[in-house]
């Protein structure tokens, strides 16, 4: 087959440029997921790929001849007219060619987060970063990343690929699940969700919550940010979020207690914040948040979601530690 004809060409010549910039203790991974998900650049010219090209080369003749086979077999024992025997192989083919520019180009958007991801060339403190990719996700991950063709799509599903490349099990089977199956309202609603959430970073992301400043969500709380009772009700309905929309949380290890430093900081609209007492005996240093919590899955996709501050909801937030004597302080990056 003639790339050139099927626009394969290009992105192959783009996932070449992006290769090189992928950190050594990704590569092993991404050649796996790379051998796997995009055939369309069996020939790609990168030295340290040439071992991996014959084995990608001969999976990807395996399929031709499979497909031949199967349309063969399917013509001698029906009896369907030649004329659309043609057409009906023709279509399947363009569908093929179609599912695998969407895995080609999602790939190369895996590619360029690598690229561009800081990442330390020797992580052994890091576990995760040393396993392997898993075939079965993997399979699963093939299966419902083909069938994406919107451009909104392809970059969710590209940052799926580069974080379990750069930490496997980052994302469950169920997680790859879930997101394929949001329609666009759900996808809108859990945007909405993600951008005026609060997640705590102390170890592995324990918490991701919505915080509910007064009422309970269920009582339409929180319908002014754009998630009322229904709203909620549909990411609940999708795995997003708990059923007990007003669960809580002890946040009070992001409270400063000697100088501004604490003992972890939260993210909000994607950046770091601490919590400062404004008066030493009134605070709340307990500090429990009430709100709506996101589900292992809500939690896993929470960091590959575009975020749309909403300045009402932080105005909002701001006041509310005012409340309990405490000051919002953004952590600069060191």
């Amino acid at each position: 087959m003639d790339n050139s004809n099927t626009g394969l060409e290009a992105i192959a010549n783009s996932i070449e440029t992006a290769i090189t910039g992928i950190p050594a203790p990704l590569r092993k991974n991404f050649f796996k997921a790379f051998a796997q998900l995009c055939t369309a650049a069996v020939d790609i010219p990168v030295s340290w790929l040439e071992s991996h090209s014959a084995e990608i080369r001969a999976i990807s003749e395996a399929r031709v001849k499979l497909i031949q086979k199967e349309g063969q077999d399917f013509y001698n024992k029906t009896e369907v007219p030649a004329e659309y025997l043609a057409k009906a192989s023709a279509k399947y083919a363009s569908k093929i060619i179609k599912e695998q520019i969407n895995l080609d180009e999602i790939t190369l958007i895996a590619a360029k987060n690598l690229a561009n991801d800081k990442v330390d060339d020797n992580p052994a403190a890091d576990n995760n970063a040393q396993n392997d990719i898993n075939e079965d996700w993997l399979n699963e991950f093939e299966n419902q990343a083909r069938l994406k063709s919107s451009e909104d799509m392809k970059i969710v599903f590209g940052k799926i690929l580069s974080g379990e490349i750069s930490r496997p099990g980052s994302f469950s089977i169920r997680t790859v699940k879930l997101i394929s199956q949001l329609d666009n309202q759900a996808a809108k609603l859990f945007q909405t969700l993600c951008s005026v959430s609060v997640s705590l970073n102390f170890g592995p992301l324990q918490d991701a919550r919505v915080v509910s400043f007064s009422g309970t969500p269920a009582s339409n709380s929180l319908s002014l940010y754009g998630l009322s009772f229904g709203s909620l009700n549909v990411l609940q309905e999708y795995g997003l979020i708990i059923s007990d929309y007003n669960s809580w949380m002890h946040y009070s290890v992001c409270v400063a207690h000697k100088g501004n430093s604490v003992a972890a900081s939260f993210t909000y609209a994607g950046k770091q914040f601490g919590l400062i007492p404004t008066d030493k005996e009134k605070y709340d240093k307990r500090l429990q948040l009430h709100g709506v919590t996101l589900t292992k899955a809500g939690k896993e996709l929470l960091s590959i979601i575009p975020i749309e501050e909403q300045k009402e909801y932080t105005l909002a937030l701001i006041e509310f530690f005012k409340g309990k004597h405490l000051q919002l302080t953004q952590i600069q990056d060191s």
